[in-house]
């Protein structure tokens, strides 16, 4: 009750409350307004006034003259007319009256808002914790207290979500900074993105800070970007856009009972985040595509984020954020398995199907996101062949359709497939760019700390993102840093922790690539500091060779040398029995703790061009090769090619 009266008692509050905040009051009641338009369309009703109900006619298609069909038709349709417009009466009649109670409750409301001002607390506190509003009257107090200026930083809730976020106290923050480096005398920030942003260029921190923490000056910048989005979502004022399609658009569109059966409709909100990081230029052109006539296909490598791009080209068709054309589509993801494990044999499959898609033709609101497309328009993946089915519903330009392969399926199955290529335009999803990809992961572990209550630091993303781009080549991005952070969270959940650190992330790949991520040990640094004598523990003389293979080692190890390639490549040269093998076993012992960690190729027997195809496999003939499998398996190995003369 307090604090409601000393907000009463501010200036600042009755000026936002009789202009900001009668704006914002004004715009929701012309929002409400516009809803209650919307939803029920009364122009749109009365226009089509006596359409039939939902698309319900029927054409008497019989040969020659029938009277009593042509009356059946007549007598259907006007029935089905006669249903249409009595609903649509009614709906207009109720339309008048919510118009008629809101525009006079929105009235009442502004005499309320004028006369009782306590009402506008709640708007006026939630408009001060927006971001721009935050900081703003950070700033004042930074200016005018007696508290260093990164005292008032880091004490605030802004600044403690960001060095929670980077796994430092506050007491570190301060004892290490150089403040008199700082200077935000003039500085006006608009968030505290743009704050972090300068203080970190003021160079207040030392490059020992940074390494003793283990984060980056970006890694400041993320956590105050990650703050600044979740407070502006907090701090949200009115909604954008209109909502789901109105009735009277409802009642124009048919119904699609057989298709609902096998069909998700990936227009519904989902209980997962999926915004779409980039790829607005091919969600804008995907609405070209359709909007002109045609199809669309979309190719990407499995992983890329082609389901993604869909959801928000569904919800922004849902939400009718796209032109007359496409505003108000549902996008549903065809089932098609059970659809046709339903049939007995390949007529009635075709049977179904040719329903089905002249089902979601007719309808009129339907666009039907079909994965793997070849598995129904080539013989040689399912053995089916539907090509002509979906020909003959293409062609008619109602039926669309967002088919969704990868590059390798589309050339060898869909490219040659003229039939139905000439309706199908490509959109090329190409995997993000690393600071996409990392944008990508943030939003993901948004999520995840929502649902799960956990801290997910920066850094600990940071290892995900460089070690997943350095490991995991099978998989592109987002989805293989992702999968990662997915074992992450399960991995700490299930050791009871609250935090997600970097220590984590080094135990969740070390399972999944087999290679230690642990950082060094101050045993393990002295061990490598002596590498030498533990190798010439078991093997005699060879000084020369032994010096340079710990050198190798302890650049790479201690991270003075190119991690980007192998720790180290030696040629060993010497007449037979001298011990080349000998040291190769030694150096793995040594290294990765046990001589099984040996990839060892005999070369005398990959002689020739059929011994290459089975070292390093065959594309043409479809067959995998004994090196690339080996490495792909085991990469954290010695591998010895003896005899590599003879290759």
């Amino acid at each position: 009750m307090q604090e409601v009266c000393d907000i009463m008692k501010s200036m600042d509050f009755f000026a936002f409350h009789y202009t900001l905040g009668m704006q914002f009051y004004l715009q929701g009641f012309i929002n409400q307004m516009d809803y209650i338009l919307n939803y029920f369309s009364p122009l749109l009703l009365l226009k089509t006034l006596f359409a039939p109900w939902k698309k319900m006619i029927e054409v008497d298609k019989s040969p020659g003259f029938n009277p009593q069909k042509i009356f059946e038709v007549f007598t259907f349709n006007l029935i089905s007319r006669g249903i249409g417009a009595i609903v649509r009466l009614v709906l207009i009649f109720v339309s008048f009256v919510f118009i008629i109670f809101g525009f006079l409750g929105g009235a009442m409301g502004i005499v309320f808002w004028i006369l009782l001002p306590f009402l506008g607390i709640p708007l006026y506190n939630k408009y001060q914790r927006r971001p721009e509003n935050y900081i703003r009257n950070m700033m004042f107090d930074i200016k005018k207290s007696l508290r260093k200026p990164l005292e008032v930083v880091f004490s605030s809730s802004a600044g403690m979500f960001v060095l929670n976020h980077l796994g430092i106290t506050n007491q570190a923050a301060l004892a290490d900074a150089k403040e008199e480096n700082l200077d935000i005398s003039k500085f006006e920030p608009e968030s505290f993105t743009q704050l972090m942003e300068h203080i970190m260029v003021s160079n207040i921190y030392p490059d020992e800070f940074f390494r003793k923490y283990s984060v980056k000056k970006e890694d400041f910048k993320y956590a105050a970007e990650w703050w600044d989005m979740a407070r502006r979502d907090e701090t949200q004022i009115g909604g954008s856009g209109i909502g789901r399609p109105g009735l009277a658009l409802e009642l124009l569109f048919g119904y699609t009972p057989t298709l609902n059966q096998y069909s998700v409709d990936l227009s519904t909100p989902f209980s997962f985040s999926h915004h779409l990081i980039g790829r607005q230029d091919e969600v804008s052109r995907m609405e070209r595509i359709l909007t002109a006539g045609s199809s669309v296909i979309i190719i990407g490598p499995p992983g890329v984020g082609k389901k993604t791009v869909v959801l928000e080209f569904a919800r922004r068709a849902a939400s009718g954020q796209f032109g007359t054309a496409m505003a108000f589509r549902r996008v549903l993801e065809f089932d098609y398995n059970s659809l046709l494990s339903q049939a007995k044999d390949l007529n009635e499959k075709k049977a179904l199907l040719a329903a089905v898609l002249e089902e979601a033709a007719y309808a009129g609101n339907i666009i039907l996101m079909v994965r793997d497309i070849q598995r129904l328009t080539h013989s040689e993946v399912e053995g089916y062949d539907f090509t002509d089915i979906f020909e003959a519903h293409l062609e008619k330009r109602e039926l669309k359709i967002i088919a969704i392969t990868t590059p390798a399926e589309y050339e060898r199955f869909i490219g040659p497939n003229l039939r139905l290529r000439k309706y199908l335009e490509k959109v090329e999803i190409a995997p993000p760019s690393k600071t996409e990809a990392f944008e990508i992961l943030i939003e993901s572990a948004k999520d995840w700390e929502a649902r799960s209550g956990l801290v997910i630091r920066i850094p600990a993303l940071r290892k995900i993102l460089e070690e997943s781009d350095r490991y995991i080549t099978e998989t592109p991005f987002p989805e293989k840093a992702i999968e990662i952070l997915d074992g992450v969270i399960t991995f700490v959940q299930n050791k009871k922790a609250i935090e997600v650190t970097s220590d984590d992330v080094n135990a969740v790949l070390a399972e999944k690539t087999g290679i230690s991520f642990a950082r060094l040990t101050d045993s393990e640094k002295t061990r490598m500091g002596k590498i030498e004598t533990i190798i010439h523990e078991k093997l005699i003389n060879q000084d020369s060779a032994v010096s340079l293979i710990g050198k190798s080692l302890r650049a790479r190890t201690l991270g003075a040398s190119d991690s980007s390639r192998p720790v180290g490549s030696f040629l060993f040269l010497g007449p037979t029995g001298v011990g080349k093998t000998e040291t190769a076993k030694v150096l793995a012992k040594v290294y990765y703790g046990s001589e099984e960690s040996i990839l060892r190729f005999d070369m005398a027997e990959y002689s020739g061009r059929e011994g290459l195809e089975r070292l390093i496999g065959s594309q043409e003939r479809n067959l995998p090769g004994a090196l690339t499998v080996a490495i792909k398996n085991r990469p954290a190995s010695l591998l010895l090619l003896d005899e590599i003369e003879k290759a």
